[in-house]
Parts: structure tokens; C-alpha cells; sequence
């Protein structure tokens, strides 16, 4: 099945393209990925590939890189190459350097997600580099903007190219990180986002309360709705991917799982992994500000906070309303819904996610891949009305799990050791391989 003969020389092309991409800064909001699309234009087309960029603004676009000139429901490599900013003196080496120290490649983007751009690449120069029959055509896309909300990214893709992911299958970022529970290894695939929703909600101050005589009723009252988000009452099912996670860790461990038993199966996971599990398992709520008092004169004694909150994916904009109904039940408030965006969930398709676990335990014995429903958002977000097969997946070595990885995600000291880099590599090739090539020995 494995046309590659030294995995090692893969390794080090890779981590020649990573180190370079990684020295050009496409901090957003500099809007400034130009440079990077240039530089996928000049390696792809030197590995005889074909490559379409769409200019989106000054210095800013998207690449499209192929194995053909013409494609046709292609499966689509997505990656973005814009990168959260890096302040250098927070890190332990500078990151725009791309230095690779001791087999680890050091800087911004490594993980989020440069790295995935070049494992991309690199899947597509093997396999025009083999002259790999396939079934279907594959193609990468690089974008601008993700970390912003897309509008110079995939946003003017999707409007300039309606039918490119129609029924498509979509690897992106999101997955691939691994679980470590009991010395069992569990693989997430994304599967499907939590939504985003932004809230305010205001008391106005009791018009007999003055300097001399408070009495403060709008402070409780906001008070009183800060608590009743604290543990809300709402009735929610569980995300069929969260399900199907915890059912399988349930049955691999020997574990009793039921839905009505949630708290039992949750006392189990390790206390680093709880947070996660229940965020993926209902909807959440954050209070990000509180306004009101002698500082904030403007909001004519009224108190406000603002919430961020992470619907799961079932709930549309209609329910999520009803559902801030019932939490504030009978307080004296009134609530703006300031943003809604629902969540989104791909079905499961077993046979796919029992061949990514096949490749993967040709090097992590054991290892389970499982369905995972992230809590933050990608441009995944954005293929919704496309009926397209979306994974957030490309595996890294156990050592880079879930926990370790998503302190370095927009945080300090980003990086990922080149072996991670060519596991990733290995594993994305030859699922492609197996999913539509025409193998011949």
C-alpha cells in the first residue's frame, strides 16, 4: 500500500517548507498571508502541481493547489495561513523563527496551522511524486482571514466557487489530538462545533434608590442572573458525537454509561479532560463583562452584563431564545441576542473513522480514533449548507495530546516535534490511498 521508501527524507522536506512558512509573519489582524501563498505557489509548481490563487484584498487571498488543472467534487485539503499575533518576549525562542531545535520545530502557527498547510503540500507532491491513480480528485486550500472571521478567507471563496465543496468530503484542522485515559489512547476526530452566541442583558436601577439612601435592587437583580447561568436549569440531549464518544471510552473501559447517569461516567474522567467532556456535552454559558455604577454615567443607572455561549449544535437561533427565557424566568431584565451562529454536526461514518484507526495503530498499538465535538470554531463552520462530510483530523504522536497542545494554541512557546509532523504526514497519505486510490503493486 506504501509507496514511500524513506520516511525520513519526507520528514526533512517538510520541516524545510514548515521552518520557511513560519518565518513569514501573517499575524492577524496585519493582513499580510500574501507572502505565504507566494511561497506555496513556488514549491507546488516546482513539484509539478497546479495551483489557482484568489485575491481577496491587498496582500491577502487564498491558494488552491491540485494534482490536475481541472477538478471536479474534489476531496479538500483546508488550512488556513494567517496566525494569531506572538509577543517574542513571552517565548523561549522567537517565534517567527522557525528554529528547529533537539528534532522540534519552534514558532507561531506550528500547530495552528502552518503545520497542517505543509502536511497538505506534502500529501500532494507524494502523491504526484508516485503517479497515484485515483478515483477522486483531491486538492488542498490555504486561507487568509480564519482567525478573524473569514471575510478575506473562505467567506469570498464560497461566493466565488458556490459548488466547489458540494457533497464533498473536508479534512481540516480541529482533530487528531490524543486522549490519554487509564493508558488508553483515544484519537478525536471533529465531527461537528458547538455554535456561538453573544448576549446582553440589563436591570435598570430602582428610580427611589440615591447616594444617600441605596438600595441597589439592580445590582442584585444582575446579580441574581449571573447565578442563574451558573448552573442553569435546561434540558439538553446530548450530542449524538459526544454520545458516541463517551460510549465508546465507557465500553473500552468497563465503565457503565447512560445518558440519565451523566455525573457517574463524568466522575471518572481525569480531572485534567473534565472540563472538556461537559463542555461537549451541553450547552455553556460565560459572563466576558459587567457594566454599571458611578463608572458608566452612559448607561442611565441601568447594570448590563454581556455573555458568550456555546450552543450545541441542535439549537437554532428560535430555541436558543426560549431557552435564555427559561433560565431567566421571572427576573426584571430584558436580553439582546447580539450574535447567533449554530453549531453544526457531520454524521458518523464508521467504515472512515474504523480506517483512520487502522493506519493509526500501525504505529500506536491500540489506539482508538472517536468522535469529538469541539468547543471552539474553525472554517469548518462556514461548509454548513454543502452536505459535505467534514473531519477535523490529522494525527500527531501521543506525546502531543489534547492538553498540551491546546495551551500552545494561541498561547506561548508553539511548536511541534518533526516526528508529529511526518507521523501526520504518513497517516493523511495513506488514508487518502485507501479512501480513493487505485492501489496497484
Amino acid at each position: 500500500m506504501n509507496l514511500i521508501k524513506n520516511w525520513l527524507d519526507v520528514k526533512s522536506e517538510a520541516a524545510e517548507y514548515l521552518s520557511h512558512i513560519i518565518r513569514i509573519n501573517t499575524s492577524n489582524p496585519f493582513k499580510n498571508e500574501m507572502d505565504a501563498i507566494q511561497y506555496l505557489v513556488e514549491v507546488a509548481e516546482q513539484n509539478g502541481l497546479y495551483t489557482y490563487v484568489h485575491k481577496t484584498d491587498e496582500n491577502r487571498g487564498n491558494i488552491v493547489i491540485s494534482l490536475n488543472p481541472d477538478y471536479s467534487n474534489p476531496i479538500v485539503l483546508l488550512s488556513h495561513l494567517d496566525v494569531v499575533p506572538a509577543n517574542e518576549e513571552d517565548w523561549e525562542v522567537p517565534p517567527f523563527s522557525g528554529e528547529i531545535i533537539n528534532d522540534v520545530l519552534w514558532g507561531r502557527g506550528t500547530i495552528d496551522t502552518k503545520q497542517l498547510t505543509i502536511t497538505h503540500l506534502m500529501v500532494l507532491i507524494l502523491l504526484k511524486r508516485n503517479n497515484v491513480p485515483l478515483n477522486r480528485d483531491i486538492i488542498m486550500i490555504a486561507t487568509s482571514d480564519e482567525e478573524n472571521g473569514s471575510q478575506f478567507g473562505l467567506l469570498p471563496f464560497l461566493e466565488k466557487h458556490p459548488t466547489l465543496f458540494n457533497n464533498s468530503i473536508v479534512f481540516n484542522e480541529g482533530g487528531g489530538f490524543p486522549l490519554l485515559i487509564e493508558n488508553q489512547v483515544y484519537y478525536l476526530c471533529e465531527l461537528g462545533q458547538k455554535g456561538l452566541a453573544k448576549v446582553r442583558i440589563t436591570a435598570k436601577k430602582d428610580s427611589s434608590s440615591n447616594p444617600y439612601l441605596p438600595n441597589n435592587n439592580g445590582m442584585q437583580v444582575i446579580l441574581d442572573a449571573i447565578n442563574a447561568f451558573q448552573e442553569p436549569n435546561i434540558c439538553e440531549k446530548i450530542p449524538p458525537a459526544t454520545l458516541a464518544l463517551f460510549n465508546t471510552i465507557a465500553s473500552s473501559q468497563d465503565w457503565h454509561f447512560s445518558e440519565h447517569e451523566l455525573e457517574l461516567f463524568l466522575n471518572k474522567i481525569p480531572p485534567n479532560h473534565l472540563s472538556l467532556f461537559i463542555a461537549m456535552s451541553k450547552t455553556t454559558f460565560s459572563i466576558t463583562k459587567w457594566n454599571g455604577g458611578k463608572k458608566h454615567p452612559e448607561l442611565m443607572n441601568q447594570y448590563e452584563i454581556f455573555l458568550d455561549s456555546r450552543p450545541v449544535p441542535s439549537v437554532n437561533k428560535e430555541a436558543y431564545d426560549k431557552m435564555l427565557e427559561t433560565i431567566l424566568g421571572d427576573l426584571p431584565v430584558q436580553y439582546e441576542i447580539l450574535s447567533f451562529s449554530q453549531g453544526y454536526e457531520s454524521e458518523i461514518n464508521h467504515d472512515h473513522l474504523a480506517l483512520f484507526e487502522q493506519e493509526l495503530q500501525t504505529e500506536v498499538p491500540n489506539a482508538k480514533v472517536v468522535p469529538f465535538l469541539s468547543i471552539g470554531g474553525s472554517d469548518a463552520r462556514h461548509l454548513t449548507g454543502y452536505n459535505s462530510q467534514i473531519y477535523g483530523y490529522c494525527p500527531m504522536l501521543p506525546d502531543m495530546s489534547f492538553d498540551r497542545v491546546i495551551k500552545m494554541v494561541h498561547g506561548v512557546n508553539e511548536r511541534i516535534p518533526l516526528e508529529s509532523l511526518r507521523f501526520g504526514i504518513q497517516n493523511m497519505y495513506n488514508i487518502l490511498i485507501q479512501m480513493e486510490g487505485v492501489y496497484e503493486e
